[in-house]
């Protein structure tokens, strides 16, 4: 739009106390999304927390747990295709080592496993988890527990905590990776599977809130837009 255009635009202009008070309106809708993000921000922080409540820091391991290799824990395999391979609307989940969630229409595997991006631009991994069918990236690891006593989510935890050990012994300079030697060889604090489950279930619990913050935070953001909307159309 050219600036002639652009300053022959009509705007309502209500009166000054009118003004006041859709700001006022518009400034507490606003104050409740930063509330909702501080809250989110706090629940985000729980399950670190509680895995370092349950078992200590895995760094310098207090609880004096038995120091386990991955290889020793969990069977490691990749997927088969090109991250291109996603389709709009598939079928099934396709793990890339994108964090984004993306969709294929036809699944190599059927199982519960965790999901270990093992290929990045500046070696920031992540570890999913999924229980199905799906398929996967090339360079996406498929690891599964070799001890159906153990947990998944603990497993993960215990993962995510060593997410920056990976991206350290990354190798690659355009593009870091992970090999199964780096994976394999990574070591871990485990617990006994009593407490594995415990710490899984309390996790299920944590991951029900923030499912339900999500929907929260979606409605005020909706609310939020629905009112600047509305203000700036002199309907509010």
């Amino acid at each position: 739009m050219k600036t002639s255009e652009l300053a022959k635009l009509q705007i309502p202009v209500p009166p000054l106390v009118e003004q006041e008070r859709i700001v006022k309106l518009l400034d507490e809708a606003d104050e409740l999304r930063k509330i909702r993000a501080k809250a989110d921000n706090r629940t985000a922080n729980l399950v670190p927390a509680l895995f370092n409540e349950m078992f200590g820091d895995p760094d310098t391991n207090p609880k004096k747990l038995p120091i386990v290799s991955l290889g020793n824990l969990l069977s490691f395999k990749t997927g088969k295709l090109d991250s291109n391979a996603a389709v709009k609307n598939g079928a099934y989940p396709f793990f890339t080592c994108s964090r984004e969630d993306f969709k294929i229409d036809r699944y190599a595997f059927d199982c519960e496993a965790l999901l270990l991006a093992g290929n990045n631009a500046v070696g920031e991994y992540s570890v999913k988890h999924y229980k199905g069918k799906f398929n996967a990236y090339q360079r996406t690891y498929v690891l599964q527990l070799l001890n159906a006593d153990h947990s998944y989510g603990f497993m993960q935890q215990a993962l995510q905590l060593r997410l920056r050990e990976l991206k350290r012994l990354s190798l690659g300079t355009n593009t870091k990776y992970l090999t199964m030697g780096i994976l394999t060889n990574i070591k871990i604090p485990l617990p006994d599977s009593t407490l594995q489950l415990e710490f899984a279930q309390r996790v299920a619990e944590i991951r029900e809130l923030e499912a339900a913050q999500a929907a929260s935070r979606q409605r005020l953001e909706s609310l939020f837009q629905s009112m600047l909307h509305r203000a700036f159309n002199g309907e509010l």
